[in-house]
């Protein structure tokens, strides 16, 4: 595959969430798509390895990208983004199955508002016939040239050794690449399988300044990604975490807050949660619906002072992610807590008897806030 022409062909157009269709073409012949409009490709019969990119964009509407290049390095005129993230890892994945290297290859859609295509997957991982057999998951999709990432935003998501060995696999061609284990990733569509598979790490494919209208991709990188992805042995990388233990670093000291039981008859469920720092560590942490319905009542409120939100049917509130529902059905992302706190302050602090670790809402210590 002539890595530069596709990459190219691939973000001559950005594509926002609900556009991932339009590329189809790119696809290769015979791929499938799931239940949630994901689309993969099977090569082998039981490999070990998932292999991810997302078709989406991180922009509003479709536009039209010039390219600019300097070197090795292609940038837009400054309109609008270049769409190298995700469309970096797609040039990879596309590659890999070119060459027929086994694995089971993941093409996600909406991962920049709010990983939806692999939530989706994650949440119904036991009803996947190919979940027996994948015990590792690996996201093209990170900035920079020297990147295999051991944590993401709430914790660790692959072993030490893993990382180390797929590391010196990575970097022992004649290409040269230096990559290296990295502790600060943030949250993919790999981190959707941190809880049910062993090894779940993101590869660095080269781009920068993503999300803005400077993101640039190096594209030399990509080009000796490319090549160095289909050399190596995936099916035999050390396989060492165990996904549903929390490693000895991660564990909670004696002041930990979950010590008493969650106030009573709330209600919970697993759609309701959000990221929070407790005890200066970062977890996906579920919020009772008492709370959730209070924190929607504080948005309707904000969204109506907003401009650009006169037709508002509805409000969508997982406790992580914001969407506003126009009269026609449609459904548009407004932000994530993170982002909105910084407008509606009082999304940045809550009571621990309102959340919990568990989905069913078992033992948190009440009265005490905690800060996102």
């Amino acid at each position: 595959m002539r890595v530069r022409r596709k990459f190219l062909q691939l973000t001559k157009y950005t594509y926002p969430h609900g556009t991932e269709g339009l590329l189809k073409s790119h696809l290769p012949q015979g791929y499938k798509t799931d239940k949630w409009g994901n689309f993969y490709y099977l090569v082998g019969e039981t490999p070990s390895t998932m292999f991810t990119c997302h078709l989406d964009t991180a922009c509003s509407s479709q536009q039209k990208v010039n390219h600019v290049q300097t070197h090795n390095m292609i940038k837009t005129d400054g309109k609008n983004i270049l769409g190298a993230d995700d469309k970096a890892g797609m040039v990879v994945i596309l590659t890999m199955i070119q060459n027929k290297v086994p694995g089971l290859y993941y093409f996600f859609l909406g991962e920049e508002v709010g990983c939806i295509g692999s939530g989706h997957l994650s949440r119904n991982w036991n009803d996947v016939s190919f979940s027996s057999h994948i015990n590792k998951v690996v996201s093209f999709d990170r900035r920079g040239t020297t990147s295999v990432i051991t944590h993401q935003f709430y914790g660790r998501c692959c072993s030490d050794e893993f990382a180390k060995e797929l590391s010196m696999r990575l970097s022992s061609t004649i290409e040269g690449l230096q990559l290296s284990p990295d502790d600060t990733g943030v949250l993919t569509d790999s981190a959707q399988f941190m809880d049910i598979v062993s090894e779940c790490t993101n590869i660095s494919v080269g781009y920068y300044r993503e999300h803005t209208t400077s993101e640039s991709q190096d594209i030399e990188y990509l080009q000796k990604l490319c090549k160095v992805v289909c050399k190596i042995n995936w099916e035999n990388l050390p396989v060492m975490r165990d996904p549903l233990l929390i490693d000895d670093e991660d564990e909670d000291d004696e002041d930990d807050v979950f010590l008493e039981d969650c106030a009573p008859n709330q209600e919970w469920a697993s759609e309701y949660f959000s990221y929070f720092t407790i005890n200066g560590k970062t977890k996906k942490m579920y919020i009772c619906k008492s709370q959730i319905d209070k924190e929607k009542d504080i948005l309707y409120k904000w969204i109506f002072t907003q401009s650009g939100y006169s037709d508002i049917m509805r409000l969508v509130w997982s406790g992580n992610s914001l969407f506003v529902e126009n009269s026609k059905g449609v459904l548009e992302h407004v932000g994530k807590r993170t982002d909105l706190m910084e407008m509606v302050t009082e999304l940045g602090f809550i009571s621990t008897e309102f959340i919990s670790e568990s989905p069913t809402g078992p033992k948190v210590k009440p009265k005490k806030e905690i800060l996102m």
